[in-house]
C-alpha cells in the first residue's frame, strides 16, 4: 500500500518524540518535554533540512549556555541586574536573526538564555545542572529525529533541489516569453502577477532548498560556491526581467527591429539560453558555449527620433544588455556545476549597488521587532516579580520563546495559536485527567504520545497550518507534564493551560512597542517609508555625484537605497494580512496594483540614480550651454522632490492631473532644452559614450515621472481613510 507523505511525516515525528520521551525517561533526567520540543521544530520536508536546522538549534543552545552562564556568574544576587543585561542580549538575537542566514540559530540563542537565566532565579547554585541538561536534552531530541528521517522513508534534499531549480527555470523561461509577446502587442490581457508572485515564492524555496542540500547531497557540498553563485544569479536574472518589462512602455510605438537589426537575434538567443538552462537541469548537454552578443543601433533610422524616444530606447537597451550579461553567466555557473564545462573564470555580471553592512545601514523593522521583544521581557517579567501569576516564570519563558518566534514572522496574525492550543489544552485534559492515572508502563505512556502527536501532524499538514501543529503538539507536551515520578493536580492543569495564555496575552502587548503590529497599520507606515526614502533619494539627484560626502551622507545614502530595495517586499505581505473587514471600499486587486507600481517606482528611481551616478552633469567644457541645460535638469528633479513630499505625507493627496501637468511640462521644457543643445553641433563635444549616457538618464527621468503618476493614479482607488482608523 502506497502512503502518502502527509502520513509519512506525521509518523516520523511521533516516533522520534516517542524515542526522545524513552530515553529521557529511562535515563531519569527531569525536564523531559525539552526533549520533545526539540523533536518537533527541526522537523522538516527533507533529511538534510532537518540535520541544518538541528546543528542550527544545537549551536544555539551551546552560545546560549554560555551566554547564560555568565550573566549568572557576573551577577548571581541581583535580578535587575541580570534582567538589564539578558535583555539587550535578547534584543540582539531578535535583530540578528532576521537578517542571515542562520536565523534560527540566533532564535534558539537567544529564547534558551532566556531559560537558563529565569529558571535559575532566585537560586542559582542550579544553573550549570539546567544549562548542561538543557543542552543534553536538545541533543537528545536532534538525535531522535535524526536517526529517524535517516532510516524511515528518507527524503533526500536532492530530489528537492532537482525539482524546485526545474520550476525555478521554466518560470523564468515562461516570463521572459510572455514579456517577448507583451512587447510585441500579443496576449496584452494576461495577468502576469500570479507567475511573478510564483517565480519570487520558487526562489525564496530555492535558498532554503540548497541550504539542506549542502547537507545531505554530497555533490551539492562539493559545488556549494557555485551553487551559491547561481543562486544570486537566478535573482538578478528575476530583478533585470522585471526592469527590463518596465522600459516596454515608452519603446512600444518604436520600431525595435529597425532601429536594431540584431533585435530578433538577440531575442533568440535570450530564449535558446533559458532553454538550455532547462536541458542542463534535465540532464542534457548544452549546446555551443554561448558568447558575448553586441547589440548596435542603426544610427540612421536613430536619427529621425526625438530625444525622448532615444533616451526611452538607450534606457531599453541598457536593460536588454544586462539580462544578455546575466543569463550568459548563469549559464557558465549551470554549465560549471553539472560538469559540461571546466572550472574557471566566468563572465563577471553586470555590476550591482553595494549591500550594507550591518553596523552602517541597520533595518529598521528588524530594530522595531528588537525592542518589541525586549518590551515583552520586560513587562512579562514585572509581572511575575510583583503579581502571583499561574505558572509563574513559565509565562515569561514562554512570552520570550513564543515572542522571538512570531517576531520572524510579524504579518503572521496571533490568533492563528488560538485553535491549536485550544485543541491542545482539551486532548491534555482527556489524556491528563482520564488515561494517564490508568498506566502503568511506558508502552501505554508511549502508544499515547505516540497517537496525540501523529493526530497534531496529520490535522494540521499543510505548510501553512505548521503554526499550528507546533503550538498543538508543544502545547500537548507542556501541558501533560511527563516525567518519572508523575503528579496528577487538576490546578496544575488548569495552571499550566492560564500560563501559556498570559504568555500569549504578553506577547500581543509587547507587539504594540514602539509601533503597532495591526495589518493596516504596518502597512500604511511602510508606505510612507518607502515615499521619505523616494524624496531623499530625489534630492540626492540635485546633488553633485563627484561632491566628496562624510560617513554620514553616504550612510545615509546607503540607507535610503536599502529601504527602496527591500520595503516593496514586505509592503507586499503586510498587503497580503490586511483582514477584509480594514479595506472597506478598496478590493484586494486595488491593493495588489497599488503594490506592483510601488516595485515599478522602485526599479525607475534606482535605475535613475545609477543612471546619475554613472553619467555626472554636463559641464561648460563639453557644452557651452550646457549649465542651461543642467539648470532644466535640475528644476524636474526640484518639481519630482516635491511630488514625493507631498504623497508621504499622505498618499491619498497626489494630485494625479497635478502632477502630470507640472512633471510633463518640465519634461517637455528639458526636452527642448536638450534639442537646443544638441543642434548646436559645432559647440558639442561629447563622446558617443556619453550621448548614450545621457540619453539613459533623460529615459530614467521620463520613466521615473510615469511611475509616480502610475502610483499616484492607483493611490486614488485605495480608501485611506478606512484605513487609518483605529480598530481593536
Amino acid at each position: 500500500m502506497l502512503l502518502s507523505e502527509r502520513f509519512k511525516s506525521s509518523f516520523k515525528v511521533a516516533l522520534a518524540l516517542v524515542l526522545a520521551y524513552w530515553v529521557t525517561l529511562s535515563m531519569d533526567w527531569d525536564k523531559a518535554m525539552w526533549a520533545s520540543y526539540a523533536v518537533v521544530l527541526i522537523s522538516l520536508e527533507t533529511a538534510g533540512q532537518s540535520i541544518e536546522k538541528g546543528l542550527m538549534r544545537m549551536l544555539g543552545t551551546l552560545l546560549a549556555a554560555v551566554v547564560s552562564l555568565t550573566l549568572i556568574a557576573l551577577f548571581p544576587q541581583d535580578r535587575w541586574w541580570l534582567m538589564m543585561a539578558l535583555s539587550p542580549y535578547v534584543g540582539l538575537c531578535t535583530y540578528l536573526m532576521g537578517g542571515t542566514k542562520r536565523q534560527y540559530m540566533w532564535y534558539v540563542a537567544g529564547f534558551v538564555s532566556v531559560v537558563i537565566c529565569l529558571e535559575s532565579v532566585p537560586a542559582t547554585d542550579n544553573a550549570f545542572d539546567i544549562a548542561i541538561l538543557r543542552t543534553l536534552e536538545t541533543g537528545l531530541g536532534i538525535l531522535s529525529y535524526t536517526l529517524v528521517t535517516l532510516l524511515v522513508w528518507p527524503t533526500s534534499t536532492g530530489e528537492v533541489l532537482d525539482k524546485t531549480l526545474r520550476q525555478v527555470a521554466a518560470s523564468q523561461h515562461a516570463l521572459f516569453r510572455a514579456y517577448v509577446d507583451l512587447l510585441a502587442g500579443r496576449n496584452e490581457t494576461a495577468d502576469l502577477q500570479p507567475v511573478r508572485m510564483q517565480q519570487t515564492q520558487q526562489l525564496q524555496q530555492l535558498g532554503q532548498v540548497l541550504t539542506g542540500a549542502r547537507t545531505d547531497t554530497y555533490e551539492v557540498w562539493e559545488m556549494r560556491r557555485q551553487w551559491e553563485r547561481y543562486q544570486g544569479q537566478a535573482e538578478q536574472v528575476m530583478e533585470a526581467l522585471e526592469r527590463w518589462r518596465e522600459s516596454f512602455e515608452e519603446v512600444r510605438p518604436l520600431d525595435l527591429e529597425s532601429l536594431m537589426p540584431d533585435y530578433r537575434t538577440l531575442i533568440g538567443e535570450l530564449d535558446n539560453r533559458f532553454e538550455q538552462i532547462e536541458q542542463i537541469l534535465a540532464g542534457q548537454p548544452p549546446g555551443e558555449a554561448p558568447t558575448p552578443l553586441q547589440l548596435g543601433l542603426d544610427r540612421n533610422q536613430v536619427r529621425v527620433l526625438s530625444h525622448f524616444e532615444r533616451a526611452a530606447l538607450a534606457l531599453f537597451l541598457a536593460q536588454l544588455r544586462s539580462l544578455e550579461s546575466l543569463t550568459r553567466a548563469m549559464l557558465g555557473t549551470l554549465a560549471q556545476i553539472k560538469g559540461f564545462a571546466s572550472p574557471g573564470p566566468l563572465p563577471a555580471p553586470p555590476a550591482q549597488s553595494p549591500r550594507p553592512t550591518l553596523l552602517r545601514i541597520p533595518d529598521t523593522d528588524r530594530l522595531g521587532s528588537a525592542v518589541q521583544m525586549m518590551a515583552t521581557l520586560w513587562l512579562a517579567y514585572l509581572v511575575w516579580l510583583y503579581v502571583e501569576i499561574p505558572g509563574g516564570v513559565g509565562s515569561v519563558i514562554i512570552a520570550g520563546a513564543w515572542g522571538m518566534g512570531f517576531a520572524m514572522q510579524p504579518q503572521v496574525p496571533m490568533r492563528l495559536l488560538f485553535k491549536p492550543l485550544a485543541l491542545a489544552v482539551a486532548c491534555s485534559a482527556v489524556a491528563y485527567i482520564f488515561l494517564m492515572p490508568r498506566l502503568s508502563s511506558f508502552v501505554g505512556l508511549g502508544t499515547l504520545i505516540f497517537l496525540v502527536t501523529f493526530a497534531f501532524g496529520y490535522l494540521f499538514h499543510e505548510p501553512r497550518q505548521n503554526l499550528a501543529r507546533i503550538a498543538g503538539i508543544l502545547g500537548f507536551t507542556t501541558m501533560a507534564g511527563i516525567s518519572n515520578e508523575q503528579t496528577y493536580s487538576f490546578l496544575s492543569l488548569a495552571d499550566t493551560a492560564l500560563m501559556m495564555l498570559l504568555g500569549v496575552g504578553f506577547i500581543a502587548l509587547g507587539r504594540l512597542v514602539p509601533f503597532s503590529l495591526q495589518p493596516h497599520k504596518a502597512y500604511l507606515r511602510l508606505v510612507r517609508r518607502f515615499l521619505r526614502s523616494c524624496e531623499y533619494l530625489s534630492a540626492k539627484l540635485l546633488r553633485d555625484p563627484g561632491q566628496p560626502l562624510d560617513w554620514l551622507a553616504r550612510a545615509r545614502d546607503a540607507f535610503h537605497l536599502s529601504e527602496l530595495s527591500t520595503l516593496p517586499a514586505k509592503i507586499t505581505r503586510w498587503a497580503d494580512a490586511i483582514p477584509p473587514e480594514s479595506l472597506g471600499g478598496t478590493k484586494p486587486e486595488h491593493l495588489q496594483a497599488l503594490t506592483t507600481n510601488i516595485l515599478a517606482l522602485s526599479y525607475r528611481m534606482r535605475e535613475t540614480v545609477e543612471a546619475r551616478t554613472e553619467f555626472p552633469p554636463i559641464t561648460e567644457s563639453e557644452l557651452v550651454v550646457g549649465g542651461d541645460l543642467q539648470r532644466e535638469i535640475d528644476t524636474w528633479r526640484s518639481a519630482l522632490q516635491r511630488v514625493f513630499q507631498r504623497l508621504s505625507l499622505d498618499p491619498d493627496a497626489g494630485d494625479v492631473a497635478g502632477f502630470r501637468s507640472g512633471l510633463n511640462t518640465k519634461l517637455q521644457a528639458l526636452e527642448d532644452r536638450i534639442e537646443q543643445t544638441l543642434n548646436r553641433t559645432d559647440q558639442v563635444r561629447l563622446s558617443a559614450e556619453r550621448e548614450t549616457g545621457a540619453y539613459r538618464l533623460l529615459g530614467a527621468h521620463r520613466g521615473l515621472s510615469e511611475a509616480v503618476i502610475a502610483f499616484a493614479t492607483t493611490a486614488g482607488t485605495v480608501d485611506w481613510p478606512r484605513l487609518r482608523e483605529e480598530r481593536f
